[in-house]
C-alpha cells in the first residue's frame, strides 16, 4: 500500500524510538496532536505499525491461525483396562495444531506471527510466554472468564494414542469478527496458515481475505469433526492438507480411494491438495498432476510417539512451498519431519532444522 510523505516521516520517527509519544511526533513535524492519531491510525490499519509501542512491520510474517493449548500426556505402562486405574507416566507440554505448526516453522527459520487465542489463567500465561521466545505474539489473544484449551491423550506402550479428550469451548471465539479485527495483523503477512479448530464463518473470511488480497491461503485439517468448520467453497485457498479419516468426515463418505478423495477436494476449488494416510504415505495434486508420497517408515521400537506427526509433515511442506519448492521436493520435507517427530517424545522434535531435514532425505534418496 502507498504512503503519503506525512506516513513516511512518522514511520522514520518510530523507527529511532517507538516508545515516543504522539506529542512529541506532533511537536517534530509541525502537526497537532488529533493529526498525528489519525496518521498512526491509518498506517495500523495498511499493516504498519502493529501494536503499541510502535512495533513496525519490517518483514512479512507467516501467520499461523488456529488453535493453541496445553498437551496433557498419559504414557500407558500397560495395555489400556477401561473401569480401573492404570499406571502412567505423564508429562505436560504445549500444543494445539497451528501452534506446533507455528513452533516447527520457527525451527526451519521462518518469521512467524501466532494468532490465537488464551484463557485468562496461568496455563495461558505461560503458553504465551514460551511463544514468545521464538515468535511474534501481538495477535494473541487473553479471553477472560475462559481457561486455555487442553488436549488430553493416552499413549500405549506402541506409541499410538488409545483414547484423547479435547477441552477447546474457548475456541469459539475465533470466529468471524475476531478475523475482522485482526486484518491489521494479516496486512502483514506473505502466507496465512489456519487449522480447523477456528469457527467456519471464520475460515470463510480468511478465504475472502485472502482473494481480495491476493494472499496465500493454507488449511489443515485437526480432527473428523472439525472438518465442519471447512465451508463448500475453497475457490482462494492455495492448499489443503488433511488426513483420510477427515475427508471421509467432510465428504460424509467412507470410500478410501485417495485418488477419488482428491477429485472431490479439487471440485471445491482447491489449487492444490494432500491427503495423508499415515504409514501408506500421502496423495497429493500439486496444480497441474496427481501424484503419490510413501511414507518414510521407521522400526517399531524406534516409535516413541505419533503426537505431532501431522502437524510436523505440514509444517515442512508448508515451508518448502513458502520458499518457492516444487510440491514433490516439498512433501518429501514434510514425509521426513513426520518420520523424525515419531521418533522424538516431544510433539515438536527439538532437534528439527533445516539441515537436519536435507541430512536425512539424503538417506531416503532413492526410495
Amino acid at each position: 500500500m502507498r504512503l503519503n510523505e506525512n506516513e513516511k516521516k512518522v514511520l522514520a520517527i518510530l523507527r529511532e524510538d517507538p516508545y515516543v509519544s504522539q506529542q512529541f511526533i506532533a511537536d517534530q513535524m509541525n502537526l497537532s496532536r488529533p493529526a498525528i492519531a489519525n496518521l498512526i491510525s491509518g498506517l495500523q490499519e495498511k499493516g504498519y505499525i502493529l501494536g503499541k509501542p510502535y512495533v513496525l512491520k519490517t518483514e512479512d510474517y507467516v501467520t499461523c491461525i488456529g488453535g493453541a493449548n496445553l498437551d496433557y500426556t498419559f504414557r500407558l505402562e500397560e495395555n489400556l483396562l477401561l473401569g480401573t486405574s492404570n499406571p502412567v507416566n505423564s508429562s505436560i507440554s504445549y500444543g494445539g495444531v497451528i501452534r506446533n505448526v507455528a513452533d516447527n516453522l520457527t525451527r526451519l527459520n521462518h518469521q512467524v506471527s501466532l494468532m490465537t487465542v488464551l484463557g485468562d489463567d496461568r496455563a495461558g500465561d505461560e503458553l504465551l510466554a514460551y511463544s514468545k521466545k521464538t515468535m511474534e505474539v501481538f495477535a494473541c489473544d487473553k479471553i477472560k472468564h475462559e481457561n486455555t484449551g487442553g488436549y488430553y491423550a493416552v499413549i500405549n506402550k506402541e506409541g499410538n494414542m488409545d483414547v484423547g479428550f479435547a477441552d477447546m469451548s474457548i475456541n469459539d471465539h475465533m470466529n468471524r469478527n475476531w478475523i475482522l479485527e485482526h486484518k491489521r495483523h494479516l496486512n502483514s503477512s506473505k502466507w496465512l496458515i489456519a487449522d480447523t479448530n477456528i469457527t467456519k464463518d471464520a475460515v470463510e473470511a480468511l478465504i475472502e481475505y485472502a482473494r481480495t488480497e491476493d494472499k496465500k491461503l493454507a488449511i489443515i485439517g485437526v480432527s473428523g469433526p472439525k472438518m465442519k468448520h471447512v465451508p463448500e467453497d475453497l475457490t482462494g485457498v492455495e492448499i489443503l492438507i488433511c488426513n483420510l479419516d477427515e475427508s471421509q468426515s467432510y465428504f460424509k463418505t467412507t470410500s478410501d480411494d485417495l485418488e477419488e478423495i482428491v477429485r472431490l477436494w479439487l471440485s471445491r476449488g482447491l489449487n492444490k491438495v494432500v491427503v495423508t494416510q499415515g504409514k501408506k504415505g500421502a496423495i497429493y495434486y500439486d496444480g497441474k498432476e496427481m501424484n503419490r508420497q510413501k511414507a518414510f517408515l521407521v522400526s517399531d521400537d524406534k516409535v516413541v510417539d505419533v503426537t505431532g506427526a501431522g502437524d510436523s509433515f505440514s509444517s515442512a511442506l508448508l515451508h518448502g512451498l513458502i520458499n518457492g519448492e516444487t510440491m514433490k521436493q516439498s512433501i518429501l520435507y514434510g514425509a521426513i519431519s513426520s518420520s523424525l517427530t515419531i521418533q522424538s517424545k516431544f510433539a515438536v522434535n527439538p532437534k528439527l532444522s533445516i539441515n537436519l531435514l536435507k541430512k536425512e532425505l539424503k538417506k531416503h534418496e532413492n526410495i
